[in-house]
């Protein structure tokens, strides 16, 4: 069994890996052939905490693990509010003048109901995930159109995400390896994540929600306490809400024009109503001073770990 874990967890580690070197070569190109910094770094906070994600939702979908990746896609955006932006606020409190931010949490909020209606027939389909993509490009309108409006101070937070060298045979090499990396650990990751689920009588929407969504998230974790700690506030928050965008209109979508994807009851009638608790909360928690407190951070943080009890006292590892 701890065989099985060390596997599992050296999946996860080449997947931080991969992901890390894929970012940091497109960045790196992108700024050498005429990407502005603050551009490069919207980039890197919309789509690139999302990249783990997108990795392991495909090797799952690849090796039939439909559910598998439905819980982790769901999972990753529980855990982005309830645990990143909480510890984060508990480390220092997040102030957030992200433009983006705003027009994107409603957005979000859209998104989330519309996955639950889409999900009462027990699926989401061929057109179900063609109206996602079409969510996801308007995304991208606003993101680019936002960025013309940002403060000087959210374009230098942004600017200082995407610092990195760009030369581009050192940043080719990033990219192929970071591919590399980051499709072997996917597969590792959840090729021993399902041996895991196994041992522990865990379902594979249980394992997506808990092992893959949680696991996957340590190092956006790490990321996030370091940018608290620093006062990037726009960063962490801007990363969170966009990357749950892209998960549930870009990946979703995606997966469901690949494969129609099961939408179990658990799903409906918890995951998705407890993402949607945590969405209104972020959006009244920055109505005002547009800052997460520390005390909004343990609301948040106690939420993700209320979640996380149900979870596992009602799985049949107890």
């Amino acid at each position: 069994m701890w065989e099985v874990f060390g596997f599992f967890a050296l999946g996860l580690v080449l997947l931080t890996l991969g992901a890390d070197s894929l970012l940091k070569g497109a960045s790196g190109l992108a700024q050498r052939y005429g990407a502005g910094a603050a551009a490069a770094g919207l980039s890197l906070v919309a789509v690139g905490a999302s990249v783990p994600e997108i990795a392991i939702a495909i090797a799952a979908i690849a090796q039939g693990h439909y559910a598998l990746a439905v819980g982790t896609v769901i999972g990753s955006c529980i855990v982005n509010f309830g645990l990143i932006v909480g510890v984060a606020a508990l480390v220092k409190p997040l102030d957030v003048g992200f433009r983006l931010v705003a027009v994107a949490l409603p957005l979000l909020l859209v998104a989330a109901l519309a996955l639950l209606g889409m999900s009462e027939n027990g699926r989401l389909g061929y057109f179900d995930g063609t109206g996602l993509l079409f969510g996801v490009i308007f995304f991208g309108w606003l993101a680019r159109r936002s960025l013309s409006g940002e403060s000087a101070a959210v374009c230098k937070e942004l600017a200082y995400a995407a610092n990195t060298q760009i030369e581009r045979g050192r940043n080719l090499v990033r990219v192929l390896l970071g591919l590399c990396l980051l499709g072997y650990g996917a597969w590792m990751a959840t090729d021993h994540s399902m041996e895991l689920a196994n041992a522990w009588r865990l379902s594979e929407l249980m394992a997506g929600l808990t092992l893959l969504a949680i696991g996957s998230a340590i190092p956006e974790l790490a990321a996030a306490v370091v940018a608290a700690a620093r006062g990037h506030g726009n960063v962490v928050v801007g990363s969170a809400v966009a990357s749950s965008v892209v998960n549930l209109l870009l990946v979703l979508g995606l997966l469901a024009l690949w494969h129609p994807l099961p939408m179990t009851r658990p799903l409906v009638w918890v995951e998705l109503p407890v993402l949607i608790a945590l969405i209104v909360a972020l959006y009244w928690m920055l109505r005002g001073a547009a800052q997460i407190s520390r005390r909004a951070g343990s609301v948040l943080l106690g939420a993700f770990v209320g979640w996380l009890a149900f979870q596992l006292l009602s799985s049949p590892i107890w």
